[in-house]
């Protein structure tokens, strides 16, 4: 057997390169117990292999027949894994408990082993389309069940505070109720196929740099309403097995040793039920089993038998956390079924359904941001120039979300593929900026192909292209006035050459079959239906976080002193102009909105407001669009946003098509964290109700008073 690999720090984590793993031993002899499985033995001498009781009962059962030392084993991770993982629980034999394999997995599945690489987890949110998000989620979870894991580190669930976060590209947006919904549907997708899923990074984790130490100082209203509340959806709606606490702290104490957001907020308000693990490693004191953590990741260095036992003995941690922490454990693993079946067992993945899954999630999240007649593009364009190294190369964020593909494609290959024989497309890279732009004016169309580069670990310097990617694209339009702009980038970029280009499609990083998805967008084969899920600023410190006191912070604090005006909140409030605001994204079809109806015009504090509207597809050809219904509140008592996003749904029209539109706008977002009371209250007054196709397009408006 070789040696395990040193430790490197990548991904969520430190790992073993690509997993902490120690290459199993050959085939079992016959009749032999794998490592992972439960040993045999009789009901009568295991009681908690009753069937026909709960998971919390069979979990005390079990909890009772457990020595201190077996306890121990369960609250932290090991090596020995069966199978290559990034994080492995050890099995108790004695008692027939089974190991628990684990693996990073926001965008597909990372254990050392090739899976689909979809697209970024932020193009489910610009999707609008919570069914996509649960596709995702099964696609991931069906891989990962298939690798013989158990548990999977996401759906990343924190907010895209400041634009220029390394990684903005695996979470979902800067709104709240949009990132809750997404990943409450992907937590449902992956667990839909026996795996756990674990939401992360809990929580206020909205920066690389510094993110080890760094305090996020935030008020206790901010804490609730902006970076609490995904976390609460996601519970609320997916019911997630496992979280993930973070690196950072939050207002002083680290995520992983803060009683206050593991307890009070994540199990107590939130209704949390799973088990919580920390960040690689984000630890620090053997006393955060009694603030709320259950396993330390990836090895046991706080969390072992010497360290517990001697916390128990100074009487810094109970005897009753220590229990209650591996009951939660065992609650979950009982629920998820894995006593009775083999969660290490693999299979084949499929690899035609993950490109499948991975190519609508980058048709369907893709974003036309702007279009002069550019696009779709004509069987007139013969000669087509295609410009930019990311053409010929497949994106993907760095980290923990990066995948060792199984297969993956290029946009030049569908290019050449989608123009047929019969065209010419040419290439070139973009260096020099000269040879490129000649090689543009040559052509019909010139398709500029420009990325940027995020990754975990570090921030963006800044909002700009890397490199002479500005330059370049700035010259090739000047050459051509017929140049359409594709971005693969994580988040916002700036566009100094906007007013030059005819059309600009923002496809994130399109994952296995982003060459393919993007070729059928720009022929109009799929008409583009993405949403901005982020603000896309004008400049670089035209941003809500714009002081060095904010971010990165100073002295080791980051004060989000910008309270709940966060993304497009704080544009509104300001009223700065954005490049592309919250929710923009332009189709091949128009669309027009009509005839806005409250159910009722006012109603209690506990009732949803029930809107509805009518959609009509006034354009040529069939499109879809993610109509969004805005809440502005009363300003008694406390300040609120000009207006917050409360509902959408995406629908699919056929040219000429109308169709009503109801939606369901719930007292969650009609709400405010009232410090007084120490909870979400609505209050009375009268609030506005807006729908529109973004946050600065909504055409319909309507009043609706709340009365006690």
């Amino acid at each position: 057997m070789r040696p395990p690999r040193p430790l490197v720090r990548t991904a969520t984590a430190l790992v073993f390169c690509a997993a902490l793993t120690v290459p199993g031993p050959g085939p079992l002899p016959s009749g032999a117990t794998p490592a992972h499985a439960a040993s045999p033995g009789t009901q009568e001498d295991r009681p908690w292999t009753d069937r026909s009781l709960g998971p919390e009962d069979r979990a005390g059962l079990l909890l009772d027949a457990m020595t201190l030392d077996e306890k121990i084993r369960m609250l932290h991770g090991t090596l020995g894994s069966p199978v290559p993982t990034t994080g492995y629980i050890a099995p108790i034999r004695r008692l027939g408990v089974p190991g628990v394999t684990m693996t990073d997995g926001p965008a597909g599945v990372r254990n050392g082993q090739p899976a689909t690489a979809l697209p970024a987890p932020v193009a489910q949110a610009a999707s609008f389309d919570t069914e996509v998000a649960r596709q995702y989620g099964q696609t991931v979870g069906r891989e990962a069940r298939a690798r013989g894991q158990m548990q999977l580190f996401g759906p990343g669930t924190n907010i895209q505070r400041v634009p220029v976060n390394g990684r903005n590209f695996e979470y979902y947006s800067e709104d709240p109720y949009l990132a809750g919904t997404m990943a409450g549907a992907d937590t449902s997708g992956i667990q839909s196929q026996g795996v756990i899923a674990t939401v992360k990074h809990f929580m206020a984790n909205n920066q690389e740099t510094d993110r080890m130490s760094v305090s996020a100082d935030i008020d206790e209203r901010t804490l609730h309403e902006i970076y609490g509340k995904p976390f609460d959806i996601a519970v609320r709606q997916g019911r997630p097995g496992a979280a993930m606490c973070s690196y950072n702290r939050v207002n002083s104490v680290y995520a992983c040793s803060n009683a206050h957001t593991l307890r009070t907020m994540l199990r107590s308000r939130f209704g949390f039920d799973g088990y919580v693990v920390s960040d690689y490693p984000s630890t620090h004191r053997t006393s955060d089993l009694a603030a709320g953590l259950n396993v330390e990741l990836p090895l046991p260095v706080l969390v072992n038998s010497l360290t517990v036992r001697a916390a128990l003995h100074r009487g810094v941690l109970p005897r009753e956390a220590v229990d209650q922490r591996v009951r939660e454990i065992l609650t979950v693993l009982f629920r998820f079924g894995f006593f009775e079946r083999d969660g290490t067992a693999t299979s084949p993945l499929d690899e035609t359904a993950g490109n499948a899954t991975a190519q609508r999630v980058a048709e369907q999240g893709a974003v036309l941001l702007k279009n002069d007649g550019g696009l779709p593009l004509a069987g007139s364009a013969e000669d087509i120039a295609v410009i930019g190294s990311a053409a010929a190369d497949s994106a993907q964020g760095g980290g923990s979300s990066k995948v060792d593909p199984l297969s993956e494609d290029t946009a030049l290959e569908a290019v050449r593929k989608r123009a047929g024989s019969s065209a010419r497309v040419t290439y070139h890279d973009g260096t020099p900026v000269r040879a490129a732009a000649k090689a543009a004016k040559a052509a019909d169309v010139a398709l500029v192909f420009a990325h940027d580069k995020e990754e975990e670990g570090s921030d963006r310097a800044g909002l700009s292209l890397p490199g002479n990617q500005d330059e370049l694209i700035s010259k090739v339009a000047e050459a051509n006035p017929r140049t359409t702009v594709v971005l693969q980038t994580g988040g916002p970029v700036l566009m100094p050459w906007l007013p030059q280009v005819k059309s600009v499609l923002e496809t994130w990083y399109p994952g296995a079959r982003g060459g393919a998805a993007t070729a059928r967008l720009l022929w109009g084969d799929v008409n583009p239906s993405g949403k901005l899920p982020q603000t896309f600023p004008a400049a670089e410190d035209e941003v809500p976080a714009s002081t060095r006191a904010q971010y990165p912070g100073v002295n080791g604090t980051a004060h989000y002193t910008e309270g709940v005006d966060v993304g497009y909140r704080w544009y509104d409030r300001t009223g700065t102009e954005p490049l592309f605001p919250f929710g923009h994204g332009l189709s091949y079809s128009s669309f027009s909105y009509s005839g806005l109806r409250l159910e009722r015009s006012s109603g209690g504090p506990d009732e949803p407001v029930e809107v509805s509207f009518t959609v009509t597809n006034t354009g040529e050809r069939a499109g879809s669009e993610a109509p969004q219904v805005y809440v502005s509140k009363p300003h008694t008592e406390a300040y609120s946003p000009p207006r917050e996003l409360g509902g959408y749904r995406k629908v699919s029209l056929e040219s000429g098509e109308s169709r009503k539109v109801r939606l369901s706008v719930e007292p969650q977002q009609l709400s405010y964290w009232d410090t007084d009371s120490d909870g979400f209250r609505v209050r009375s007054g009268e609030y506005g109700i807006a729908v529109g196709s973004s946050s600065r397009a909504l055409p319909l408006s309507a009043a609706y008073r709340v009365t006690d």
